[in-house]
């Protein structure tokens, strides 16, 4: 049976988890009382939080497939992002999908000291992204994006870092999620006339440093950035697909 969640506390077995740590994260940001984000049990194991049009799912052993499957197209949910051993029972066409990989926090692999500035512009950040677009990555739309990092940033539930060059942002790592086990590197860019030089590394060896979280993950798009993300300690987790709701 599918049930809302009416107590914050009842997201802690999930805060360790990196797709749970996205629902922790959004009830520490925006509260559970339903405005921007919904919550969810299924038999006691199976989380679900819809944040705008995206669901995650984190299932447990006793999740029920066919119930799952027959609510997710009634939620409001566009998207739904899950495990890809999820996905397969789902049956769901599937958008995107990658690896989750975990590292420990503070790792050093001799990347060069750099000074940072914390919480650059979230304009100068969006104006990095955009131009370090490929064909697995698009930056989101910019208002939503905007709203989303600043409220999550005044709430001390995200923080990014940047390295200029010439005045100018030219790389720069942030996350938008993160609990007291968990953080989620959740982007990371360089100009791209600036990259082979290590400011990628130098920006996400800092963002680790300040977030003082014990483990830090990444979702990383199929065959990319696997030895980038590898010589930061970080490994692979498990496999997670993006799916489209009927």
């Amino acid at each position: 049976m599918i049930r809302r969640i009416q107590d914050e506390k009842q997201l802690l077995p999930w805060e360790g988890d990196p797709l749970g740590v996205r629902a922790c994260a959004a009830a520490a940001s925006y509260g559970i009382d339903g405005h921007v984000c919904q919550f969810w049990l299924q038999n006691e194991d199976t989380l679900l939080c819809r944040i705008d049009d995206s669901m995650v799912l984190c299932s447990g052993a006793r999740a029920d497939w066919d119930e799952l499957a027959g609510f997710l197209p009634l939620s409001g949910a566009r998207v739904v992002l899950c495990r890809r051993e999820e996905a397969e029972r789902l049956g769901f066409p599937v958008r995107t999908s990658g690896w989750v990989m975990l590292g420990e926090a503070g790792k050093d692999d001799g990347a060069p000291f750099c000074e940072v500035e914390e919480n650059p512009s979230l304009r100068e950040l969006y104006a990095l992204l955009t131009q370090c677009e490929t064909e697995s990555f698009h930056a989101p739309e910019f208002e939503a994006f905007y709203l989303d990092m600043s409220h999550r940033t005044r709430h001390g539930e995200a923080l990014s870092v940047g390295l200029r060059r010439g005045g100018k942002l030219a790389a720069a790592a942030f996350c938008t999620a993160k609990t007291g086990a968990l953080a989620i590197l959740s982007g990371v860019a360089v100009l791209p006339q600036l990259r082979g030089q290590r400011l990628g590394a130098s920006v996400v060896r800092e963002l680790q440093h300040r977030l003082h979280q014990p483990r830090c993950c990444v979702y990383r798009a199929m065959d990319e950035h696997q030895s980038f993300y590898e010589r930061l300690g970080f490994h692979d987790a498990f496999p997670f697909a993006e799916l489209i709701v009927p």
